[in-house]
């Protein structure tokens, strides 16, 4: 509500920026129109920035706080020039000014109110560029012993259950470093993926092999590595990827800028839908 009432305006200070200087103000002048424009830019701006956020999967209390702290500077804003400046203003103007302040200390109101039901997401995910890579990473702490986590991770064909981007995955050679398995996408498309890091009990990595020919993902070199750790409360799990896209320069700068949230959220989604089996696990 907030952002669309945010474009609203904007688009009528930009599309008729004197119609509404004559509106609003008492005396016409030459700086009002200038003025209103400059207002709906900045508008617009923030109607954009509103709806980013509004379908942001990991919006943040702080952030919504930040927009709400937004919206009471102009609340504040209007009530300090209507009483130091309200003589500018037609009777028409002062009316807009001060309904528009009621209806933004409205959404000020229930933003606030929704800001208090955020819960952090328990899964802890991070998607950073670092030179010509992506390191994404992913953690979580679950009611369940370091074994029964340790289980569930290795666990390679049950591992398809709970990635959403594969439908199937089978152990084609080895046991440990030197392992090979294979991925299959929900395509068919399909994949090796080699041990590279085997600690038992605590860590395993694997190098994929991005030179297949249907693998489906502009990558040219990926890894990833799984852990666990003992905690107060049970254990706790990390994913870390680090993935060097191809292509050209722009190309790999717009798949960057493409999976910083992506990678984001399906890490987060690997991480909640292996969480729920380990600790389904940890209750039999």
């Amino acid at each position: 509500m907030n952002a669309v009432f945010s474009l609203a305006i904007a688009a009528g200070l930009l599309l008729a920026p004197a119609s509404a200087a004559g509106l609003l103000f008492a005396q016409p002048a030459w700086w009002q129109p200038i003025s209103l424009r400059l207002l709906g830019v900045g508008l617009l701006l923030f109607g954009m920035a509103l709806i980013l956020l509004a379908k942001h999967r990991f919006l943040s209390k702080a952030q919504v706080m930040l927009i709400t702290t937004m919206d009471i500077g102009w609340v504040v804003g209007s009530a300090i020039l209507l009483f130091a400046a309200g003589s500018l203003f037609s009777s028409f103007g002062q009316a807009a000014v001060a309904a528009v302040a009621g209806l933004v200390a409205i959404f000020a109101l229930g933003q606030y109110a929704g800001a208090q039901t955020i819960v952090p997401p328990l899964s802890k995910a991070s998607v950073t560029a670092a030179g010509d890579k992506i390191l994404a990473r992913v953690s979580r702490t679950v009611k369940a012993p370091e074994d029964v986590v340790w289980r569930v991770m290795n666990d390679h064909a049950g591992y398809a259950d709970v990635a959403a981007n594969l439908s199937k995955v089978e152990v084609v050679q080895g046991d440990g470093l030197g392992m090979q398995r294979r991925c299959y996408g929900p395509k068919g498309e399909n994949w090796l993926e080699t041990c590279d890091l085997f600690e038992d009990g605590r860590a395993y990595g694997f190098r994929i092999h991005t030179d297949a020919p249907d693998y489906p993902y502009p990558i040219s070199d990926l890894h990833g590595e799984w852990s666990v750790s003992s905690e107060e409360s049970g254990s706790s799990f990390t994913i870390q990827i680090e993935a060097k896209p191809k292509g050209s320069f722009l190309t790999r700068a717009l798949f960057k800028l493409a999976a910083k949230q992506q990678f984001k959220a399906v890490l987060a989604d690997l991480a909640d839908a292996w969480a729920a089996r380990m600790e389904r696990e940890a209750k039999a």
